[in-house]
Order: structure tokens, then sequence, then C-alpha cells
């Protein structure tokens, strides 16, 4: 038969490799620069008496992102069934399955993040009389890790912050750039199942870290809108009025225009996504 589409295979260049390499968004992404942001669970809302368990702003929301040293980032499988005709098997989706992540926390020495965690999972399994919380009231509703990348961002003299140590470095401030927002994982319904040990010792003295690890419902993962493809959503079907057919058959189901608000394409995605 001989060798099928030879059209398709590509010539092996360094020179194109090289100027693909050199495209900003096609330079190889790194593992550091990353943000972690928590949304405060119901239950510990309801039960607080001040907001020093807020996990949205203040110091606490300051050291569950800058003291956030790894995070394991969610992992996708498929899950599959098998069947045989004749032949060989073949195999088929039948639904997805989503791993659980761990974030190793630096700890500071009020012991304020462990503090959350411990009341946060006192309030969802009481030890004292064996009760567990309902499911939504304990949940953490979205965690959100943002990705980041060096450069590529907008120019820093937007940002009068940053100018001062721009010029301090010897860097032209016209030409240097921030780093650049990559992309978004949005985990929903979390909540940690696991606060890991810490081992004291009267060694040299090292950091201390905490590990603890969450369950959550699912995710989604939202690149830039330049990589990003959600699919056809300005095209719905509306049946005229005092016909509930909506099949192909009835002529006078009709297209709505494709002209639909971006308010209008937002609620539909938001409630997709929920």
């Amino acid at each position: 038969m001989g060798i099928q589409r030879p059209e398709q295979a590509r010539y092996n260049s360094l020179q194109e490799f090289i100027g693909f390499f050199r495209d900003a968004d096609m330079h190889p992404a790194t593992t550091n620069l990353f943000s972690v942001h928590f949304s405060t669970p119901p239950i510990i809302r309801e039960n607080s008496r001040t907001t020093r368990f807020q996990t949205e702003t203040g110091d606490l929301g300051l050291l569950l992102d800058y003291y956030a040293k790894t995070v394991n980032l969610p992992s996708k499988q498929i899950t599959t069934g098998q069947t045989v005709n004749v032949g060989s098997g073949y195999k088929y989706t039948t639904g997805t399955a989503f791993s659980q992540i761990s974030i190793t926390f630096q700890m500071p020495r009020s012991q304020y993040t462990r503090a959350l965690f411990e009341r946060w999972t006192q309030l969802m399994a009481n030890d004292g009389n064996q009760y567990t919380d309902y499911y939504l009231k304990y949940c953490c509703p979205e965690l959100f890790i943002y990705k980041w990348e060096r450069g590529g961002g907008d120019y820093a003299v937007t940002d009068p912050k940053l100018l001062r140590a721009v010029r301090q470095n010897g860097n032209n401030a016209l030409l240097a750039r921030k780093n650049k927002l990559t992309s978004v994982y949005v985990l929903k319904n979390v909540f940690p199942y696991n606060i890991g040990s810490i081992q004291l010792d009267n060694g040299p003295a090292k950091l201390m870290d905490l590990n603890v690890q969450f369950y959550y419902e699912r995710y989604r993962f939202y690149p830039e809108s330049s990589f990003d493809d959600t699919g056809v959503r300005q095209a719905i079907t509306i049946p005229s009025s005092g016909d509930n057919v909506t099949d192909t058959s009835t002529p006078r189901n009709q297209t709505a225009p494709t002209t639909i608000s971006a308010s209008s394409i937002d609620q539909i995605q938001q409630y997709i996504d929920s």
C-alpha cells in the first residue's frame, strides 16, 4: 500500500522550531507563579461571630495565597465500559471522574492557617456529637487557582507600584511588561478531608509546612479566549406563540438572531457551568 498521506509528514527544521519556540504564547509554561483564592464556606459564615475566617479578604486571604507553596492541579479521567460483538472489542465513554487535590501551606507563627482548617473540619463533622452537617453548607462554593506566566502582560507603566521597582532595576520602564494571566482552574464545592501531620524535632530550625487534601465536585478550566472555543451558543430555536412543538417539522419555528447580548450569553454560560 505504501506510506499513507506522506504530505502530512512535517520535515524537521531547527529554524522553524526556534521561531515557534520564541513566540510568547507558545513558549513552554512554568510551574511557578500561581494564585489561590478560596470562597468562604456558608457554614463558617453562619457560625462565626467575627470575620477572622473570611477567606476572600484580610490576612487570611493573603496567607492562603502567598503561603501556598505547592498545588497539585486537578486531573480528569474518562470512565469507560467495554463491549465485544465480533472480533476486537472496543471501549465507550460512561462518565467522568476527578482526582482529589492537595495544597501545601507554609505556616505562619500564629498558626492562623491551621486554625481555619481545624474549625472548618470541626463544623463539617463534629467529633463531640458525631453528626455531620449538610453538604452544600460545609463546601467551599468555588476555589480559584490562577496561573501566571512571566512577562507578556500589560506594560509596567500602567501600574505605579511597579514603575519604581522597574527603574531601580535599571530596566526600560517603557518596555517592561507585567506577568500575564494565562488560565484559571475553577473547582466547585470543595472541602478538606485530610489535614496532614507535622513532625517537630530538636534539630536545626526548618520552616513548618502543612499539607491539606481536598475533595471537590467538579472543575472547569478556562484559558485565554484567543485559545478557546466554547462552541455554538448563539443559535436558539424558539417556537411560535401557541405552539409547543419544537421539532424541525414545525414550519413556524424560527431561529433567534445571532445578535444576542453578551449578558444573555454569560447567563447561559453560568447556567451550563452550574
